[in-house]
Order: structure tokens, then sequence, then C-alpha cells
């Protein structure tokens, strides 16, 4: 477990503070708007930042005393890619391997395969896209098999299919370890997170399992065809998707009740629940 107490930090024009997190095993889905602390928080428990109040504590462990154990047990992937560009997929992964103090090759040798880099094995990093980049960042922060994982937008810059298999090998991995991911497109991260935790301005907005994120909420949604006059009966904001058809509007709209005959309520989708949750101080009446 990851213990959080009394954290203040400056993020831009406001702070990040948190009296009191616990973080614990599992893969926790770390989400919010542009410029909410997320980066922030993240470097700090990757200890790239001191906090400049409270302490965080790793396993009864705090990284002002045990800095260089702690980090040990520490893997991180920035937003921003910094890779040594003249050097092979292969020798920079061997040498970075080295630094966190894992000598043998099999590591680096099985990471590749199963990050499916083999192609680019010999290929300098310069002449690498920026999705396999991506890739090879997530490959770095798993070298030592950390038991503290921290990942900032890992998947930008992949395609479909490098997301699907980044996702299956951190929902893996996160038995028995705590991974943390900030990310973006909460959907295709349903099946993988065990919890969400959410930033908004510095302060933590929900912090909970997965389930009772998309489940305790105040608002419904429904699903169905309505037509353009109905569509401008209804509060814009409360519009969560529309596309039009030959037979008239398909839209899917959050609403307390039943806002048109004809509509369905549908089971929320964890971005879903972040749209009802962002704005549940609004009203959704008809």
């Amino acid at each position: 477990m990851i213990s959080i107490d009394q954290l203040q930090q400056p993020v831009g024009a406001f702070k990040l503070a948190i009296n009191q997190l616990r973080i614990y095993p599992g893969l926790t889905m770390l989400v919010g708007p542009n410029g909410a602390g997320k980066t922030t928080l993240l470097k700090l428990l990757a200890t790239v930042e001191k906090p400049r109040k409270g302490k965080i504590t790793y396993q009864q462990r705090e990284a002002a005393d045990d800095l260089p154990l702690v980090r040990s047990q520490i893997g991180f992937v920035p937003s921003d890619l910094e890779l040594y560009e003249e050097m092979t997929t292969y020798k920079l992964l061997v040498y970075l391997a080295e630094l966190k103090g894992v000598f043998q090759t099999e590591p680096v040798d099985r990471l590749i395969r199963d990050f499916r880099l083999e192609s680019y094995r010999n290929t300098r990093i310069k002449r690498l896209s920026i999705g396999v980049r991506r890739r090879i960042a997530i490959v770095q922060s798993l070298l030592a098999q950390p038991k503290f994982l921290f990942l900032d937008e890992p998947l930008n810059a992949l395609d479909s299919g490098e997301r699907k298999l980044a996702i299956t090998y951190l929902t893996r991995y996160a038995l028995g370890r705590i991974v943390v991911a900030a990310v973006h497109e909460l959907n295709e991260w349903e099946a993988a997170a065990n919890r969400v935790l959410w930033l908004e301005k510095g302060g933590i907005r929900f912090e909970g399992g997965a389930a009772e994120w998309k489940w305790e909420l105040p608002s419904k949604v429904w699903e169905g065809m309505i037509t353009r006059e109905q569509l401008h009966r209804f509060p814009e904001k409360g519009v969560i998707f529309m596309r039009e058809t030959e037979g008239g509007l398909f839209v899917r709209l959050v609403a307390d009740r039943v806002p048109f005959p004809g509509l369905a309520e549908v089971h929320p989708s964890m971005e879903d629940a972040y749209f009802i949750r962002k704005f549940a101080a609004n009203s959704w009446s008809v």
C-alpha cells in the first residue's frame, strides 16, 4: 500500500492538496482534465519531485528516509519521451536494465517479445515512430519488475492493437502490485481498472472501486431515436452522443427520468459515469 498524508504541491495557478489517500494493489485509473494535477501526482509518486509539504509512504517506508531503496522498486513512464536516439532498441534497454541493477539479458529479451519489438531490436531509436518509442518507454519501466508502476498517458501514439496489447499486459502485471495510470480514454480501461481516482483542480473528487464509479450516479443514461424537434427541447449539455440516421437522430443522453417516449435506459460506461459526475451540479430536467 502507498499512503499519502497532508500533501500539498504547487500546480500552476493552484495546488495539489491531498489530506489522506491510500493506494492499494491493483490498477488505479487516474482521471481528470488537463491541468488537474495528474502529472504532478505521478511525478511525486515516482519521486521525480519532492513534496513541498506532507509525506508519501511506500509499504511503511518514506521516500525521504529510504530514497534509493524506494526508487529501486518504482517504474515510471512520463508523458514526454526522452530516449537516447543514437542507441538501438536492444542496447538502450540493456543499458537501462543495468542502471536498474538487472544484469541478465533474459528480462530484456522477454519484454521485447511481449511488446512485439523484435523487428526493431537493432534499429536506432531516432528512426522509430512515436508509437514504437512509447512501447519502449513502457518496457523500460518494467525491466526491474517494480512493485510500484506509474504511467502518464502510456497509450499515447499507439494504434488500437498496440493499446490492447499494453492494457492486457498491465492488467496482468497489476496482480499483487500497485499500478497507477493517468488516462483520457476511460472506456478502453474498463475491464482493467480496479479503482478510479478523479482529480479536479488539485483536489480529489472521487476515489473508490471501478464498480462504484459506474453505479452510484446521480442521473441515468438513456438511448434511442428522437426527432430534431425533441432534441431542441433537451439541454445540449445532457447529450453524450448523437448520430444522424434516415429515421431521425440516434442519441445517448443523461436525465433523471426518461426524457422522451421510446428511449431505453442503458448501463453507463466509464466515460458516461465521468460525464455525469463532472456535470452533476447542473440540472438535467427537460
